[in-house]
């Protein structure tokens, strides 16, 4: 007996991609004048920075997916999980764990910045509303709209590091793809191709109504609008030097 097809979630995966690579932050200035040499690497520790940020708030959450889970989900966000936690190797031969926020500083360390600093980072404004809008979608949504959220996030990180950073790190910085410092665009280049796959996987059946496909669809265009203004932000901020109004005696 053929299995019945789900039209919702086939639709709703299909739409998702579509928004992915129209919002795709690979097209964005920064990461375009990244690619021609143009912006070096503290801006890139920076936005790095920023990244650091938003995963120490969005990466807790991942016990709220795994509740929220089906059984034949479970495994999966439990080693995305573990592998951003060092716990666990990601698919593929010759693969080592690696604490990714520990690869965030290193990377940040060669881009001139302590540790410290990284920590002590403020958001800025589009990073805080991207962190917050994911953990409200986690807290307040059905699961497979999340997985259709993530996939619009850890889909573009193939792309961005295979076309935009891996080359200009070897062109323009002198490192190698086994080089250290830059282990964290590595390690992403690869895994997020397979994270990415299986949530859209999950989005396709776990999509099951119109209602749900819309709220997915939903979530995933406001999601890669908030992340195209987070590049926005860390432009202007760090390569542009422009700054927002403040009010008075109020230090920027």
């Amino acid at each position: 007996m053929t299995a019945k097809i789900n039209k919702y979630g086939q639709e709703a995966a299909k739409g998702v991609v579509a928004l992915r690579e129209a919002w795709h932050t690979k097209n964005h200035p920064f990461y375009v004048e990244f690619s021609e040499g143009k912006i070096g690497l503290e801006p890139m520790g920076k936005l790095m920075a920023q990244h650091y940020q938003h995963v120490l708030r969005a990466l807790p959450s991942f016990g709220i997916i795994y509740y929220k889970s089906p059984p034949e989900a479970r495994e999966f966000v439990l080693e995305n999980l573990a592998e951003e936690e060092g716990l666990l190797a990601g698919p593929g031969e010759d693969r080592q764990p690696h604490d990714h926020m520990e690869l965030i500083f290193r990377f940040c360390r060669a881009a001139g910045m302590t540790d410290e600093a990284v920590r002590e980072t403020e958001q800025l404004p589009a990073w805080r509303a991207r962190s917050y809008y994911y953990l409200n979608v986690v807290q307040d949504m059905p699961i497979g709209v999340i997985m259709a959220m993530q996939c619009t996030q850890e889909g573009q990180q193939p792309a961005i590091n295979g076309e935009r950073t891996l080359p200009a790190f070897e062109k323009y910085h002198g490192y190698t793809m086994d080089s250290p410092d830059i282990e964290f665009f590595t390690e992403h280049y690869i895994a997020d191709a397979d994270h990415s796959s299986r949530q859209l996987q999950m989005v396709e059946k776990l999509i099951t109504s119109p209602e749900l496909r819309d709220q997915a669809l939903e979530v995933a265009k406001t999601q890669v609008k908030t992340r195209w203004a987070c590049m926005n932000d860390i432009y202007r901020t760090v390569v542009l030097g422009q700054h927002d109004p403040v009010p008075e005696n109020i230090a920027a």
